[in-house]
């Protein structure tokens, strides 16, 4: 019977927050302002609070307001280049190893996360991953219309995707691996027969041992805040890179 993996793409395959460092970019070559900004570093502050609370709702209003009207072909060209410069050195060596580990046992690589599509489709597309699933944002006659089309896989909507997935590909969940940072993944990984728990957060990292769940613990040990981030912005902005 066909198996998958199933990866969040956030400080699980790769050691920064996409959209975090997009916004560092952004910020410093002026595609956007100071006040966008702050809201965008709130939003994944709430997040790694575990102020999940309105979490859904704040990220549709401030994707709304980041995007309404904004060309979709400039955003995607800023974007492709700064990770082919940038972003494509930011991925775990030991997580590239376990997907080629997983292709070669024929296992079907399947990346869901919340981040928004554009930056999860590209790793999906440099990674060969089978299927993808993030956060889609709607585009109107070349333009983002600041609209959220299907729901964000977040929490328990990611695990009702895996669910999906595995229901219309005929794969049994109890042969399956997933891969996840934090306390809200822990509704996918409880679906599959093999968790694994990658730099989790204090939350999931007790929720793991609880359950025998395997933990890795993977260098680089700073990944989330400006220190690291601030390796891929530019120089007007971060002087070190």
């Amino acid at each position: 019977m066909p198996a998958a993996a199933f990866f969040d793409l956030d400080k699980t395959l790769w050691s920064c927050v996409g959209e975090k460092v997009f916004a560092y970019h952004q910020l410093a070559q002026g595609g956007i302002n100071l006040k966008q900004f702050l809201k965008i570093i709130s939003l994944q502050l709430r997040y790694d609070l575990h102020m999940i609370d309105g979490t859904e709702t704040l990220k549709r209003r401030i994707l709304s307001e980041l995007f309404a009207g904004e060309s979709v072909r400039p955003c995607l060209d800023v974007y492709d280049q700064l990770f082919q410069a940038k972003l494509s050195r930011a991925f775990f060596p030991d997580m590239l190893g376990q997907i080629d580990r997983h292709r070669e046992a024929g296992d079907k690589i399947v990346i869901v996360s919340a981040t928004i599509d554009f930056i999860a489709l590209q790793v999906a597309d440099y990674l060969k991953a089978d299927e993808c699933y993030a956060t889609v944002l709607e585009t109107r006659q070349g333009q983002f219309s600041g609209e959220v089309r299907g729901p964000i896989p977040f929490g328990r909507a990611k695990a009702l995707i895996v669910q999906d997935y595995a229901h219309r590909n005929g794969i049994a969940l109890d042969q399956c691996h997933a891969y996840g940072d934090h306390w809200e993944d822990r509704h996918m990984l409880k679906l599959v027969g093999n968790p694994v728990a990658i730099n989790p957060d204090a939350k999931l990292m007790r929720h793991a041992k609880q359950n025998n769940w395997e933990t890795r613990v993977l260098a680089p040990s700073k990944y989330a805040g400006f220190s690291y981030a601030k390796r891929f912005m530019p120089k007007r902005i971060g002087k070190s890179s």
